[in-house]
Order: structure tokens, then sequence, then C-alpha cells
């Protein structure tokens, strides 16, 4: 699937909204054709289904709003309908990425409202406690055949022992575990909430008791054992900015020490009242995202970062409380605590929850329910005799993909019906010899087991796509839309969006024409001294004066701290340098002054006047341009070709 073809179907009027316009059209005007262009007709319905998932729910509809709406979908008809006249609809890769969005559409109606529903309210009781845990993992496939499995069970199941015994969880984590990070965790996971770990694993955790170790549970990366250390009423989320000092295990020791020594250094200054916690973050932290706006972090809950940094974030008792430098493996922080938030009502986080459960592994189960449903609507009923004597006509010859099915009469034996349709043996091994590849050893009874099963859920599964067309009225409008999206994209990626990038002539005549929309402001050539204080700064000037370099001026200064003057050397622009904002560039030394709690001195070597950018500077603005220029043009020629026609009568009916 290709992610720009799902952002052209969302922003081609196709975005769902969480709510939807309460109005409904009656029937009869429903039906009543809207728009026609060429041969092609447009119901009012269909026009309204669109249009609703597009409208702000909130606004109440008018005659002109949807004459706005209008404007837009007429571009979008334009489009479409010059897409199928050149049989965009019909090429081979158009009907193969077609039938994979067909596929994924209909998977989505294979799912159980009330089992969802109870997914989303298990997961909010769930939210309302967060449980410390370690675990140990035993690797194993997916797929692994039974032997594997079972060994992996043993072995699963002797570290247990082991656990209750008394054998330490941490030394146990490092001498069995598989995953990799238990070298140097020794398991331990720290606090979680929901929707941190894949289902099977959340759910052991949080029915275990808090000092006991579970049993061997697998999910798809193998057996765990899980010990919980504790379980607390969930801490919610917490909004916190930190200063950090860069020092990782793979830094030299040297620069590890530094970070160390700056971090203390820094943490003085905040004791001592020097400067405030934003303006030191500012100044000195070497998180490059966060410093900037005073090292402010998004909202976060437990499992997000590492747990050294998040035990010492939520013990924080006080918005504007910070903490003592900590060490995690990034390196050394400060940590301010800016806000804290509890769990929101039930109601307020359903359409989240909603969200999670559908992409998370536990969806799975809303699924089986389904293919159960439809084993009952459709008198599925399965004769294990068929299955269980199937396994003697079959070898290691599987293994090889050389298997042949035995001769027809020997395998008459019913195996399932399903939709007034018995299916035998001979049926399942017609389909069997179909799957076989070679495979590397292994248990050909496993081969077959795996086929058998999945045979019977995608027949299920095909039998209940196939009357999605009859129970569904919007599948079949969104069908409608995929294939509109699709095409609409491939023929707008040839006729524009391409045809920004390779079309370098009519892009370098583009900006050439049009050159003045992308201008450097006076820039400077120079370099930018911020410094700790006013003396320091003013001590950095006279130095400059003397015409020391930046060598001699950072031996001289920073003797004590390496945050006492910093030096970045470069050519700038203003509005690019929060420490530059407002400063009018002159060669030579400038005089000291103040930008956010630092003390600046600039030396300009060199003032560059007002100019054009190159196009290589400004490529992708430019593209950007060029792109609507190109679907500007590209409409007005449509505008020419096709005629869109409204049925004004039943257009006027749609508003109040």
């Amino acid at each position: 699937m290709r992610v720009k073809t799902i952002l052209f179907i969302s922003f081609a009027f196709f975005a769902t909204k969480a709510k939807t316009q309460i109005k409904e059209l009656n029937s009869e005007l429903s039906r009543k054709w809207l728009v026609a262009i060429e041969d092609d007709t447009i119901s009012a319905g269909d026009f309204w289904y669109v249009y609703n998932k597009n409208a702000d729910p909130e606004k109440v509809i008018t005659k002109d709003s949807l004459m706005s709406y209008r404007e837009l979908y007429d571009k979008f008809l334009l489009k479409v309908t010059e897409a199928k006249t050149l049989g965009y609809d019909t090429t081979s890769k158009f009907l193969k990425e077609f039938k994979g969005y067909k596929n994924q559409l209909a998977d989505s109606y294979l799912k159980d409202k009330e089992v969802t529903n109870n997914l989303v309210k298990e997961a909010y009781e769930r939210m309302q406690v967060d449980v410390e845990a370690s675990h140990i993992l035993i690797s194993i496939p997916d797929l692994a055949m039974p032997s594997d499995t079972l060994s992996a069970y043993k072995k699963a199941m002797k570290v247990k022992k082991l656990a209750d015994g008394g054998a330490d969880f941490k030394e146990l984590a490092r001498k069995y575990s598989t995953d990799p990070s238990a070298g140097s965790n020794g398991g331990y996971l720290g606090y979680f909430s929901v929707f941190r770990m894949v289902y099977p694993f959340e759910s052991a955790a949080y029915t275990t008791e808090v000092g006991k170790v579970s049993k061997p549970f697998r999910t798809r990366f193998g057996y765990h054992i899980v010990k919980v250390h504790s379980k607390r009423k969930a801490v919610g989320e917490i909004k916190v900015a930190h200063i950090l000092t860069v020092a990782r295990d793979d830094m030299p020791s040297e620069k590890q020490k530094a970070a160390e020594k700056n971090i203390y250094d820094i943490y003085s200054r905040l004791e001592n009242g020097e400067d405030n916690f934003a303006t030191l973050a500012r100044k000195f932290s070497e998180d490059m995202g966060t410093a900037s706006n005073g090292g402010v972090l998004d909202w976060f809950g437990p499992n997000k970062f590492v747990p050294e940094f998040e035990n010492a974030a939520f013990a924080i008792e006080s918005n504007g409380d910070y903490s003592k430098p900590v060490k995690t493996a990034y390196g050394w922080h400060i940590i301010q605590r800016l806000g804290r938030k509890g769990i929101e009502p039930f109601e307020k986080s359903k359409i989240e929850l909603k969200t999670k459960v559908a992409r998370s592994d536990r969806n799975e189960l809303s699924e089986k329910y389904v293919l159960n449903r439809i084993k009952s609507s459709y008198n599925f009923k399965e004769y294990r005799k068929g299955i269980d004597n199937f396994y003697q006509f079959c070898d290691s010859t599987l293994l090889t993909a050389n298997w042949n099915a035995p001769e027809d009469k020997k395998l008459r034996t019913k195996m399932f019906d399903f939709n007034g349709i018995t299916y035998t043996q001979k049926d399942f091994a017609n389909h069997l010899k179909t799957t076989l590849v070679p495979k590397r050893g292994g248990d050909y009874r496993r081969i077959v087991s795996y086929t058998y099963n999945k045979w019977i859920e995608n027949m299920l599964k095909d039998f209940e796509k196939s009357q999605l067309s009859y129970k569904h009225p919007d599948y079949v409008r969104l069908l409608k839309e995929y294939r509109e999206g699709i095409i609409l994209f491939d023929l707008s990626s040839e006729r524009v969006w391409n045809k920004s990038v390779t079309d370098t002539a009519g892009l370098r005549a583009f900006h050439e024409q049009n050159s003045s929309n992308w201008q450097w402001d006076e820039r400077m050539e120079g370099t930018v001294y911020k410094c700790i204080d006013i003396k320091t700064a003013k001590l950095v000037r006279d130095y400059l004066n003397k015409k020391k370099d930046d060598v001699y001026i950072l031996e001289k200064i920073n003797v004590k701290s390496a945050l006492n003057v910093r030096v970045e050397a470069g050519t700038y622009q203003a509005k690019d340098r929060p420490d530059l904002e407002g400063v009018t560039f002159t060669e030579g030394v400038g005089d000291v002054y103040e930008k956010n709690g630092q003390f600046i001195v600039l030396k300009v070597n060199k003032v560059l006047p007002v100019q054009d950018k190159e196009l290589r500077e400004v490529r992708g603005s430019v593209a950007a341009k060029y792109q609507d220029y190109l679907m500007s043009e590209w409409i007005e020629e449509l505008k020419g070709k096709y005629k869109i026609v409204y049925n004004e009568e039943v257009f006027n009916q749609l508003a109040p």
C-alpha cells in the first residue's frame, strides 16, 4: 500500500469525521440525479454522503457552505472524469492496488462491535492501574514447529521454577532471556499501562499478583514469564522540561566526565538562582529538539521513555520543582515538572481507545467472534474424522513440495459442511497441493494442520466478503471512493506532482519568473559568541578587538567551565536564530547585547546583502508552488474539455 495514496484519498473529499450531520435526505430525494458529467451521473444521496464526511459537524449546513463545497467537488469530478477517460481504472497496476484496498476495507467489516466495545471497556479499566514488571523471553518463531514450541515451553517452565524457588529474577533474565536488552537491564521494564505491550503480555501482567511470577505464556515473540513487582494507581500523564548533557557509553571517558561536570555546573546555577530553568535549557541543553523551547517535552505516560527518566519525572511532587541530575543511557538530565493530569473520564477517552483497540493485536478477538458467527449463520459443521484420517496420506514430501495426493476414491471422507456445500478430503488435497513450497525440515503434520485451519478461515471470510454489497450500502460507496482516489492520485502524480520533480527546465523557468518570492534577508558571515554573563561577554569582546583567535578565547575563559562561552561560526540570517532577532549586522566586532538570558557578542566578517536564493537552496518550496501552478493550469484545461451540469432544483433542496 502506498502512503501517498492513503493521504490523497484522505484529502480528496474522503476524510471521515468523528461525527456526521444529523440531517438525512429522504429516500426519494436521495435517488434523484444531482450532477452530470459526460456519461456519468451522481445522485443527491451520493453527493450528500461525501459532503457530510467532509463538513464540520458542528456547523449548520447553509446554501453558502454547499456552494463552497460544490466548487471543490467540481474540480474533483473533472480530474476523476479525465482519469476514467484515459483508462486509468483499467490498468494492471490499478487493478492490483484496488484489490488490496478492497480486501482491507472488507476486513474492517469482519469485526464484532460488541466484542470491540468490551475490549474498550477492559482497556479503560486497566488504564486505572500501572504495572511494574520484569520479564524473561524464550524466543521462537511465530509459526514454529511443535517440537520447537515444546522445547521453548519446557525451558520457560524451568526458568519459572527457578524463579519460584527464590533465584534472583534479574540474574535469571541475564542468563536465559533472549531479549537483547536483558543483559543490561535484567529484564526490567519499569512501569507500563495499556497498549504499551502486546495484548497477551499485557493481560498476563495485569492478572498476575504482585510479587508473583506468571505461568509461561505465548506471544508472537515466543514464551514469556513475567514477574510483577508492584501495581500503583495510574499516574496519568506528565509534562516536563529537561536539560540534557550527552554522555553515552560509546563516548570517550573524558567526554562523559565533562558531561557530568557540566550538568552539575548547570544544577548549581539553578540552585543559586542565577537563571530560571527555561533559560538554562536554552543556553546549555544538548537536546537539539527541545533546547530552543526551554527543554519542554510533550505529555507522556509510563513506558514512553527509559525507566530512570520516567521514575525521576513522576517522583517530582509539584509543578515548577525540578530533580537532581539523573543519569540515563543518553546522558545526564535535570527534569522540571510543568504539569500533571490524571485519567480522563470514559466518555472522553472512548473514541481514542476504540482507535487503539482497532490497531492493536487484541482486535483478533473480535475477528474470531465474527468467524464463529458466520459458522453459525451458514450451518458450518466440521467432521473431525476427515482431518484426523487425512494424515495417513501425508509424508515428508510435503516439505519438499513434491507431495502427490492419493487417488480420488480414497479421499471421499467429509471434512465439513458450509452454506449447503460438503467439502471432502479431495477438496482439501487439491487446495493443499496449491499451497506447497519447499521448506528446510520441520514437521509435515504442522503444514497440514496450519493449511487446513487457514483454508476454513479464508473460506468463511471470502464468503462473508462476497455478501457485503448486499448487507452494507456504505461498503459500496467506500469502494467507489477508493477506486476514484487511486486513479486520481495516479493521474495527478503524472500531471502535477512527478512533473514538478522531473521537469527541471520548467521548474527552473518558474523559479526565474518568480524569484522575488524566495530571497535571503541581509545575512552575516562570521561568529556568534554566547556568554554566561555580561562580564564574560565584555572580556570576549576585548579579546576580539585585540585580534585573539577562538582557540585563545576558549582556553582563557573556559578554564573552570565549558559553559562560560560557546562559539558558533557560520553564515546566519537574523530571522532564523532567536538570538539574532532584531539585530542589524555591521562588519567588525559588535557591542554586547542580551537575548533570552544570554550575553552575546558578534564578530561579523562580511555582511551579505538581500539577494535572490538559488534554486538549489529553495528547491522544495519552489517545487510546491510549481505544483500549485501546474494544478491550476490543468483545472482550467479540464474545464474547457468537460461540462458539469447540476440539477439546480434538487441542489436547492439540500440546504434547509
